[in-house]
């Protein structure tokens, strides 16, 4: 029987993952604190007065600094505190909506990331919403047994940590998450329903734990498939309590 495996969140764009064993999702929102904060990366169109989506360009992100994958993260399960860890063995704790603990996390990252940091740097948030890639709410599903058949196509150690989901399922046939499209998914106590396949860029070919390209995933996907697309967007239709262990039913599956 599918089930999930994994529940993970990413607080602030760009960085590390928390990992989770339950989680209420709410209908018509993405996994709660997933993306809730950005770094600005110099000035750009993001006004605090009026906030709105903006372009993922203008932030700090994997796919434009790669180094920020040498940065160990975690947030407290409220979200008013994020801790880095820092390959030289230094920690800082920065409290989110306080600007005036900013500045030591600022420093550092102005020193790792050198003439990739465009201006002044800043945390940025949209109450109540994600600073996701994609202007509509969603919570991104990974499909193990997808990331299985890809690793034995290529011969390389592929994490799913790569992909950055939020839901990771086992227990299907591979690429069977394409076929939910438009459909209805019961995960634990939600029910989602499929929005979108995911069409993959260049930070899946980042190596979480070397900070390294190591391996062009995109290009391996459209080789095999012919498509650069893993995994798929879901809108949470009806909220409810999802653990890990919990039994996923696919569409046309009834229940006992």
């Amino acid at each position: 029987m599918p089930q999930l495996t994994a529940i993970t969140r990413f607080p602030v764009k760009g960085f590390g993952p928390d990992r989770l064993e339950r989680v209420e999702l709410a209908a018509g929102q993405t996994l709660p604190l997933d993306r809730a904060w950005a770094i600005e990366n110099g000035p750009g169109p993001f006004d605090p007065a009026h906030p709105a989506h903006v372009k993922k360009k203008h932030f700090l992100m994997l796919a434009g600094q790669r180094e920020l994958a040498q940065v160990q993260t975690r947030c407290d399960p409220a979200g008013h505190s994020f801790t880095t860890h820092w390959p030289d063995g230094e920690t800082l704790t920065t409290a989110l909506n306080d600007t005036a603990s900013h500045a030591p996390l600022f420093a550092r990252l102005e020193a790792l990331l050198g003439d990739q940091v465009r201006g002044a740097l800043r945390f940025v948030q949209i109450p109540g919403r994600s600073l996701t890639d994609i202007p509509h709410p969603h919570v991104s599903l990974i499909n193990a047994a997808s990331l299985r058949d890809l690793k034995a196509r290529t011969g390389q150690t592929i994490e799913p940590i790569r992909f950055r989901g939020n839901l990771l399922i086992d227990g299907l046939e591979p690429w069977a998450e394409f076929d939910w499209l438009g459909r209805d998914v019961m995960i634990g106590h939600a029910r989602l329903r499929g929005q979108s396949r995911i069409r993959r860029c260049i930070v899946t070919s980042i190596n979480p734990a070397t900070a390294q390209c190591d391996i062009d995933l995109p290009a391996a996907l459209m080789a095999h498939y012919g498509h650069a697309d893993c995994g798929i967007y879901m809108s949470v239709e009806a909220g409810g309590d999802v653990a890990v262990g919990d039994r996923v039913e696919p569409p046309g599956l009834s229940r006992p």
